[in-house]
């Protein structure tokens, strides 16, 4: 189908920094059946389709009315290297685009799903490869022990800074071929969609995981 989008949830069984985020328990679910449920209130996605190695984790998705995507187990794997992933995944589904949506951002609304999408087929596919969410970081940042985006005099306010970008992976969206030829969810000529920090929260670390408990429990939010 020409245009057609789908989104990619990739979720292994285990992890290496956090041992089983996707699957543990999370407030009353866990990360992954709560990015299911948000899932379940977009409207822009033409499929969506959950990739994993474990079984019970495809029972669920499907249960809960998903596709599924059987990945072979070394695809996840910390041997095989991310760019193999990307390829692999990319090569074995159909679509003319790729949504690569993490499990690992529960803050993410479903609403800013709906919102990428809308922008990603509006922008120039000539001057764009790809759509990347992002957050801007305004902060005093060194790299090799020099200043990158301010100057030790005049001192510069916090606020008076350039804010420096940082992908989120939140989503991700590009043309499936452009995946598989580079091995990558990030292309050349990137259009970078910022949205609020704290929404954009990735679940790296142990800490990580608690604060996003904490935040989603937080009925205010």
């Amino acid at each position: 189908m020409k245009n057609k989008i789908v989104g990619l949830i990739p979720v292994k069984g285990n992890s290496d920094r956090v041992k089983k985020k996707n699957t543990r328990k999370f407030g009353n679910s866990s990360l992954f059946l709560h990015k299911l449920n948000q899932l379940k209130q977009t409207k822009c996605f033409d499929e969506i389709i959950v990739s994993s190695e474990d079984r019970k984790i495809l029972k669920k998705a499907e249960k809960q009315g998903f596709n599924t995507h059987v990945r072979k187990k070394k695809f996840s794997t910390s041997l095989v290297p991310m760019s193999d992933v990307y390829r692999n995944l990319a090569s074995e589904i159909e679509g003319e685009y790729i949504a690569w949506i993490n499990v690992t951002n529960p803050l993410f609304k479903a609403e800013f799903y709906d919102q990428a999408i809308k922008k990603f087929k509006s922008i120039n596919k000539n001057k764009f490869d790809c759509l990347l969410s992002s957050f801007l970081i305004q902060d005093y940042f060194f790299f090799k022990k020099k200043p990158v985006n301010f100057k030790r005099y005049p001192w510069p306010r916090s606020q008076d800074l350039e804010g420096l970008v940082s992908l989120s992976f939140a989503i991700n969206i590009l043309k499936r071929k452009d995946m598989i030829k580079w091995g990558s969810c990030v292309g050349t000529k990137p259009f970078l969609m910022n949205f609020p920090q704290l929404y954009s929260w990735d679940i790296d670390f142990e800490h990580d995981f608690r604060f996003c408990e904490l935040i989603s429990k937080d009925k205010k939010f």
